[in-house]
């Protein structure tokens, strides 16, 4: 738990799950993702309402992804999001849910329930607290819903798996990779004194060049190369690769790129 700047607190979780975000007003909190897990989203909830004595009058989420958004119904407050992401949660049936239970076992004690908004927007929005302007945009990249969040009175911006730190990102079947490399360079453009990543460490926009090469590396492999083995013994020689965390989600990657080919760009 770390306050980057006034009222903006990031919850980092040490062992890679998404981070979660609050900005605490006179008019209220708003958080933004709420992890995977509806207990931890309670506890958030209860350290706001006790330490902080603050209400919390709205959730969001970056985008649709199960780790940042299961987590919603821990929390007693009305959810903001993007049309896009709505249409995801509208076809999250019990089967869905039971799907990801059983990649995460964890979540067999946990009463899953989506959560749906009580106010969209299309394409952009802005949400005022106390005179601070929260602006929402969706831009895709990561996914077809993804949005960025920024809070300009404060530098910040809130990306979510758009950027990570530390981790590999999570390449999925709608991951659009030419859309994404274009939202990070727009980014990069942009003054943000911190950008809050979907996972691992707040960071600035020299982490955006390691995620941007990243990606276009990971295009280029997917052109260029004909086996899954041929792409992780290349892999293996480059550091932006070799030194993240969570090797699995590498492997899945390369998965995912070799099935959908040029589909995914």
């Amino acid at each position: 738990m770390k306050e980057i700047e006034k009222g903006i607190i990031v919850f980092d979780n040490p062992y890679g799950g998404s981070n979660i975000t609050t900005l605490t007003t006179s008019e209220g909190t708003l958080i933004i993702d709420s992890s995977l897990f509806p207990s931890k989203a309670a506890e958030v909830s209860l350290y706001i309402k006790r330490l902080l004595r603050s209400e919390i009058v709205w959730i969001t989420n970056t985008h649709y992804h199960p780790d940042h958004t299961f987590g919603n119904s821990g929390i007693k407050a009305q959810l903001l999001t993007s049309e896009k992401t709505e249409k995801y949660f509208s076809i999250m049936n019990r089967r869905y849910i039971d799907q990801v239970i059983e990649k995460e076992a964890a979540l067999e004690e946990e009463n899953i329930k989506v959560v749906h908004p009580a106010l969209t927007f299309k394409k952009e929005y802005t949400l005022t607290l106390d005179n601070i302007n929260v602006e929402f945009e969706v831009v895709g990249g990561h996914t077809p819903d993804s949005t960025i969040i920024r809070i300009p009175e404060r530098k910040v911006i809130i990306v979510g798996d758009l950027l990570v730190c530390e981790y590999h990102p999570e390449i999925v079947s709608d991951s659009n990779l030419d859309r994404w490399i274009k939202v990070l360079k727009g980014l990069k453009r942009e003054k943000a004194k911190w950008y809050v990543t979907g996972h691992g460490k707040v960071c600035n926009r020299l982490e955006i060049d390691r995620m941007i090469s990243y990606l276009q590396k990971s295009i280029a492999l997917r052109e260029y190369m004909s086996s899954a083995d041929e792409i992780v013994e290349t892999l293996g020689q480059d550091p932006n690769f070799r030194d993240r965390k969570m090797q699995s989600l590498l492997v899945e990657n390369i998965r995912v790129l070799m099935e959908t080919g040029k589909q995914i760009s």
